[in-house]
């Protein structure tokens, strides 16, 4: 029998038809298991550490503990390694250390999606021509957080966090910048109090009471009430 007979191509293509249903059997399962992944890592909470500048306060950092996942976190406990220290008695009372560490001491029962826990970390003080942390804290830690989801499925991660990586930023001012055009404005305004001051108490040095620049600053920073200053 030759194998250009038919019963040999109709074997052929059962063989060749059985592999073919395999490997897409085969496929199958495997794009099955890897949408079921991605969809679980679409859904699974996500909590992670790091440390952030502190607007307008230079040379201080704060520890930001934020849930970034869509779902809930529960039971989140945070630990640090090294151990925060506790701040030295002639610092204790001005220190915030201790209400970081008593944040974390518990675990937490609940991180809601986008949930976001900030305290300061490194208080910089300005020493010797440069910032020096006021705080116990190291400049080199690692943010140990474990939690678990809405059907109790364990996570755990660290994070290694170094206060250098943003002491080390270097930044560019321009005069044109809205910050530096209102602290020229401040300025403005402070030479023009003391000039209007100056000239009222020429003027009248034995009024009593202050200055009308004076009340009109004190109206300014409570609001205004929609009244004259007093006379």
């Amino acid at each position: 029998m030759s194998w250009l007979e038919p019963a040999w191509f109709a074997a052929g293509a059962a063989g060749v038809g059985a592999t073919a249903a395999a490997v897409a059997a085969f496929n199958g399962v495997r794009t099955l298991n890897q949408a079921r992944r991605d969809s679980k890592n679409r859904s699974q909470p996500m909590v992670a550490a790091e440390l952030e500048s502190v607007p307008y306060v230079r040379g201080s950092q704060k520890l930001v503990i934020k849930n970034y996942g869509p779902s809930v976190a529960r039971n989140v406990t945070v630990s640090f390694d090294p151990p925060i220290p506790d701040p030295e008695p002639a610092k204790a009372a001005q220190s915030v250390t201790p209400f970081l560490k008593r944040r974390y001491e518990k675990p937490i029962p609940v991180m809601t999606p986008g949930m976001s826990l900030e305290n300061v970390y490194y208080s910089g003080r300005p020493l010797g021509g440069q910032f020096v942390n006021f705080e116990p804290t190291p400049d080199q830690v690692v943010v140990k957080i474990a939690y678990t989801d809405n059907n109790e499925a364990p996570y755990e991660d660290e994070f290694p966090l170094d206060v250098m990586l943003i002491r080390s930023t270097t930044e560019v001012t321009s005069s044109d910048a809205p910050e530096a055009k209102l602290k020229e404005i401040a300025q403005e305004l402070k030479k023009i109090r003391e000039l209007l001051n100056r000239q009222w108490w020429e003027s009248r040095p034995d009024t009593a009471g202050p200055a009308p620049s004076e009340e009109i600053i004190r109206l300014m920073e409570r609001g205004g009430d929609g009244g004259a200053p007093d006379k």
